[in-house]
């Protein structure tokens, strides 16, 4: 017993040298963000093969901090990104194992999210005029995309994104959550099937369409973005039903929304400028997993 307490000392001591270790070689120790490991804990090698989770082996979980800069280009990953209405770019977040498509709505003369060097966050307002916006999906947008899912009761996937506005009243659209796998619209109301929160002027919503019928919108009561603030925002399918969360609580506990089984899905961000003062909005985090890898229970 002295013998096996005492392994499992040295074990816990060469545990927090290593860490000590990855930190002094520029990589990362687990900072506590829902308790998950990521990219750069691998590079500094704190993780090899053999430990990681299946999410971080099959290329299906990302944690992206938006401290760099993307690779913006055509769909194809050559030639310039565009910005006329209805154009899909990529984005490529190389650094934290992440892809997404990005489409246009309106026409755009800043043709991608670009860094704020002030530490901010990845600017994605783009033009700043009224009605104009982007749409996120992050993976890509077919049955083979990195987080795409087929729904079913073993369905377990969240999307949670953490992001800063500077003028709640420039938002007529700030959506994230999960849709149908089915080509880009100009109006998010348009989509088959999709489950989103949505940040409408500073008020938290969530938003739900089944079947191509019309959107269903509920009130979050209590729960509102103020200008220059900071929140997270999360959506999880968990089975066929969508919960959601606002800085790490769930709210809507009551409202009840299943996509069909068999439908596939994918992450979503919807971001729409609003007539009154449209303006800012920046990304500090993207984070897409299989909440049964998670340590925070979802």
């Amino acid at each position: 017993m002295k013998l096996k307490n005492a392994f499992a000392a040295l074990v816990i001591a060469c545990s927090i040298l290593a860490a000590s270790t990855v930190t002094a070689q520029g990589g990362a120790q687990n900072d506590g963000t829902a308790g998950r490991v990521d990219t750069q804990h691998i590079i500094g090698g704190a993780v090899n093969p053999t430990k990681l989770s299946d999410g971080l082996l099959n290329h299906t979980y990302a944690l992206c901090p938006m401290n760099a800069q993307p690779s913006l280009s055509a769909p194809n990953g050559y030639g310039d990104p565009t910005g006329t209405t209805g154009d899909t770019n990529r984005a490529a977040f190389s650094w934290c194992n992440l892809m997404a498509q990005y489409h246009v709505k309106g026409t755009q003369t800043l043709l991608g999210p670009l860094l704020d060097t002030t530490g901010k966050g990845l600017d994605i307002s783009q033009d700043q005029t009224d009605n104009d916006g982007v749409e996120y999906v992050f993976g890509a947008l077919n049955t083979r995309g990195a987080f795409t899912h087929t729904v079913s009761s073993a369905t377990n996937a969240c999307l949670r994104v953490t992001a800063r506005i500077a003028d709640v009243s420039g938002t007529d659209d700030f959506d994230i959550g999960w849709r149908k796998n089915e080509a880009f619209q100009a109006n998010v109301d348009d989509y088959d099937e999709a489950a989103w929160v949505n940040v409408n002027l500073g008020q938290l919503q969530t938003e739900t369409i089944l079947n191509n019928a019309a959107t269903v919108t509920t009130t979050v009561t209590g729960s509102t973005w103020v200008d220059d603030a900071t929140h997270t925002v999360e959506v999880c399918i968990k089975g066929r039903q969508a919960y959601y969360y606002y800085d790490d609580v769930r709210v809507q506990k009551t409202v009840t929304y299943n996509f069909d089984t068999g439908e596939v899905i994918e992450p979503f961000l919807f971001f729409l400028q609003a007539t009154t003062s449209p303006g800012k909005v920046w990304l500090t985090s993207v984070e897409v997993y299989d909440a049964s890898e998670a340590s925070t229970t979802r």
